[in-house]
């Protein structure tokens, strides 16, 4: 299925591209969308820059991925090979030993359940052909994981950078003119941030190089964030090729669960794995921030990153300040800098004890009320010193209707909202009223201000982890 810019035929590629490993890790994947992304590998891949296709199996229990997988690989003449985890490690760990075992130049890792388009390996290879720390990453379409309908995400013509917001959560921005301009046609490769993890092409030796991924990550999430740091502020960039289209099928749930990787862990895995980067990368005052958006990560044992300090010591890598101002310029605009929490916690009704709650909804939607748990989550309050309250990447706002979770103001930091300690009234200062619980329907809404009215007093109590 062709989804290319229609300029993308006219490029001409070099005869002497190096050769691929293209890596695909699996856990417990389902026989066809396996086959579906090694198949569409083999028949839309120019052979002479195909070295392998390696599958590498991170400890399935299911029996279509034993014998039976072995023997149908047989059909590709050994351009199919198949190495298996004697125990689970997990995507991270799993990805960093396919890289060891690969025979090609460059590798190249998809998700299991991909299909690649087709020519999209040589757009993949030619930027690294040029300079071998180049990172390449090609446009990502979307397959439907109930029909398996192959179709675009991206508006056609429309250029995506990959950015992240101060709690660490991966995001996308419109190609700004400043990059725009600094290529002669719209179908080539431009500059980006981040990735989003799953694919992209790197030299096998830059990789190894650069430490793989840290292999203090577990299981996944951050590993994204990690190497594409790791190669910004280490000399390296990533290129983002729009001639270069792979599906991939987004599913709506997990289909595994972590198993015993996540046993000896304290706490949140994905935000364990975040902290490490965030230690290991970010300058202090970037720091601060996501400490801001996450409170409870100030408690979580990040591990030993002394090995990855050193790596960044002997890479001699620049500060995050230098990606910032000049390579992720573009995250303000959405994520301006985050003014520090006055109060953070769970955010307790005086009058009857029960803690404000999103409920688990999104937004919009109305806050509720319900018995606190102290666990943070849907229960962690925070108001910032610009007045903006906010629960993880959301906020919180009124109207007519009541006290709502809404999606924040993207490119703004501040709110109409002020606690008074003394009356412990949160006050609404376009309004000009206070939050206040319904006795009887636990309804909340904003009424006139009466400081001695306990159903419109609230404390924020700052939590202790119970990990």
């Amino acid at each position: 299925m062709l989804l290319h810019c229609f300029r993308c035929k006219h490029w001409n590629y070099p005869e002497d591209l190096p050769k691929a490993s293209v890596i695909i890790v699996f856990h417990n994947e389902g026989w066809s969308t396996l086959l579906r992304t090694v198949h569409s590998v083999i028949n839309r891949s120019p052979p002479q820059f195909l070295e392998e296709v390696l599958l590498v199996d991170d400890y399935s229990n299911k029996d279509h991925l034993k014998g039976r997988l072995e023997q149908y690989i047989t059909r590709f003449d050994g351009k199919v090979r198949l190495i298996r985890n004697k125990e689970r490690e997990g995507l991270i760990r799993t990805r960093s030993y396919g890289a060891k075992e690969a025979r090609g130049e460059v590798i190249l890792f998809l998700d299991a359940h991909c299909e690649v388009n087709v020519n999209w390996l040589p757009p993949l290879l030619a930027p690294i052909y040029r300079d071998k720390t180049i990172m390449t990453v090609p446009v990502i379409d979307g397959i439907d994981f109930k029909t398996f309908e192959y179709r675009p995400v991206y508006q056609g013509g429309h250029h995506y950078r990959g950015i992240f917001e101060w709690g660490m959560l991966y995001k996308e921005n419109e190609l700004s003119q400043k990059e725009a301009k600094k290529r002669e046609h719209n179908s080539e490769p431009y500059k980006s941030p981040t990735h989003a993890g799953g694919l992209f092409a790197m030299n096998r030796d830059y990789f190894l190089s650069l430490g793989a991924y840290d292999p203090g990550l577990l299981v996944w999430g951050g590993e994204n964030f990690e190497l594409s740091f790791k190669i910004w502020q280490c000399g390296g960039s990533i290129e983002w090729v729009p001639c270069s289209r792979v599906g991939h099928v987004y599913r709506g749930f997990m289909p595994y669960n972590f198993g015993k990787l996540s046993q000896k862990k304290k706490g949140p895995l994905v935000t364990i794995n975040y902290k490490r980067v965030i230690e290991t990368w970010f300058d202090d005052k970037f720091k601060e921030y996501f400490y801001t958006r996450e409170p409870l990560a100030r408690f979580l044992d990040k591990g030993d990153i002394s090995e990855q300090l050193a790596l960044k010591e002997r890479l001699g890598c620049k500060s995050f300040e230098w990606f910032m101002d000049n390579v992720a310029y573009d995250v303000y605009d959405k994520f301006p800098a985050l003014p520090p929490n006055l109060h953070w916690g769970e955010l307790r009704n005086v009058a009857s004890q029960n803690c404000m709650d999103t409920l688990g909804h999104g937004p919009p939607s109305l806050m509720g009320m319900s018995h606190c748990h102290g666990f943070g989550n849907n229960q962690l309050i925070r108001l910032n010193a610009k007045g903006q309250l906010g629960v993880g990447e959301r906020c919180i706002e009124a109207d007519t209707q009541g006290i709502k979770l809404v999606f924040c103001r993207l490119g703004t930091v501040d709110g109409p909202w002020e606690y008074d300690e003394t009356s412990r009234t949160l006050f609404h200062r376009v309004h000009k009223k206070c939050v206040a619980l319904h006795p009887q329907t636990s309804h909340l809404s904003l009424m006139p201000c009466d400081t001695v009215n306990t159903y419109q007093q609230w404390t924020f109590k700052e939590l202790q982890p119970k990990y």
